[in-house]
C-alpha cells in the first residue's frame, strides 16, 4: 500500500485550493493531524445511517440519535435527519454492503474513496456518499464530478450489483447526483494534483 493516504474529502479541498502556500499548508495541517472522531461533526449522524439502513430498521430511528449527541449539534443533526428522512420518503430502499474502495495515483498516493451506503433505491443499486455540509460551503459542479469521477475509476474489494451507479447526496438541498460517467480531462487534471500533493508532502 502507497505512503500516503487520505480521504477523498482532503483530495477534493486540497484541488479546490488555488495558491502555492494554501496547498503547502494544507498538506502540512493533514500529514502531522492525527484523525479524532471527537472533530469529525458527522460522524455519529453517518454511523446512524448506516446502522440504520443495514440492519433493515425504519428511517425514524433516526430520531433516537438527537437526544444522545451533544447539546450543540443537536439543532443541526434534527435538520439533517428531517431531510434525510424527507429525501427517502415514498422511495422503496434496501440495503447493500458498499465495502471499501480506493483510488491510487502512481503507486504513491491513495485516496479511500468509500461510499457510506450501498442501497436499492426504487429498485436501482446506488453506492452513495454522503454530503452533510449547508451555508458557504455549498456543494458545486467540480466537487460533485470530482467526487462521480473517482468514484468510478476506483478500485473495489468486493463485487457490486450489476449497474450500480455512483452517486452524491447532498442531504441540504435534498438532491441526489448520480452518474457513471468518468471525464476524462478531469482526471487528468487530478492526476496533476495528486502529483503536487505526493511532492508537497514529500518536502514539508
Amino acid at each position: 500500500m502507497a505512503d500516503i493516504q487520505i480521504s477523498l474529502t482532503q483530495f477534493l479541498d486540497f484541488t479546490l485550493k488555488r495558491s502555492g502556500r494554501s496547498r503547502t499548508n494544507y498538506v502540512r495541517s493533514i500529514k502531522y493531524s492525527d484523525y479524532n472522531p471527537a472533530t469529525d461533526y458527522w460522524k455519529q449522524l453517518r454511523d446512524e445511517i448506516k446502522e440504520v439502513h443495514s440492519s433493515g430498521h425504519p428511517l425514524n430511528d433516526l430520531d433516537q440519535l438527537i437526544d444522545q449527541v451533544n447539546e450543540r449539534k443537536r439543532h443541526n443533526y434534527s435538520e439533517a435527519i428531517k431531510l434525510y428522512k424527507k429525501f427517502f420518503r415514498n422511495k422503496d430502499i434496501q440495503w447493500f454492503d458498499p465495502g471499501n474502495s480506493h483510488r491510487s495515483f502512481n503507486g504513491e498516493l491513495v485516496v479511500n474513496s468509500n461510499p457510506e451506503l450501498g442501497l436499492f433505491i426504487d429498485g436501482t443499486p446506488h453506492l452513495i456518499k454522503l454530503y452533510f455540509k449547508g451555508g458557504k460551503a455549498r456543494i458545486d459542479k467540480h466537487s460533485v464530478t470530482s467526487t462521480l469521477s473517482l468514484m468510478n475509476t476506483a478500485t473495489f474489494n468486493k463485487e457490486l450489483p450489476d449497474e450500480t451507479i455512483a452517486s452524491v447526496l447532498n442531504i441540504k438541498r435534498t438532491k441526489i447526483h448520480s452518474d457513471n460517467f468518468v471525464d476524462d480531462d478531469l482526471l487528468i487534471s487530478l492526476e496533476g494534483d495528486a502529483q503536487q500533493l505526493i511532492y508537497l508532502w514529500k518536502n514539508v
